[in-house]
């Protein structure tokens, strides 16, 4: 649990300077802030849902490890009611890209991809 802990870690701090950096270009170029204003809500809806996530793995793990049984959920229905607001949000305003919204609610979980290489490959050396 501790590599999962510190992959959601790696994963927060590479989303913060890439919103950051959508923050920057939404700054810079104003005719292309539909778009960055849809990545940056996109990204934190998504990032939201990463953390979600691991906590709700964590949970589970624990669980498993707990003797009594419990009910127990993934939490997929807050997770996609999330990303269906963040959606909502977007196709209802005009100044939010929907695609930028919807690309920017994936790139957290596809960051997790590279995250993990990088935290395997420095394991085994």
């Amino acid at each position: 649990m501790n590599d999962l802990t510190s992959i959601v870690n790696a994963v927060f701090r590479v989303s913060l300077l890439l919103l950051s950096a959508l923050f920057l270009g939404w700054a810079l170029y104003p005719e292309f802030r539909p778009i960055f204003l849809g990545l940056i809500m996109g990204m934190a809806a998504g990032l939201f849902n990463v953390r979600f996530l691991s906590m709700k793995v964590q949970q589970l793990a624990q669980l498993a490890v707990d003797p009594e049984p419990k009910k127990y959920n993934f939490g997929f229905i807050t997770r996609l009611c999330i990303g269906f607001l963040i959606v909502i949000f977007a196709a209802k305003l005009e100044q939010v890209s929907l695609g930028g919204a919807i690309a920017g609610l994936f790139i957290p979980q596809l960051l997790t991809i590279p995250v993990s290489i990088v935290f395997s490959l420095r394991n085994n050396h």
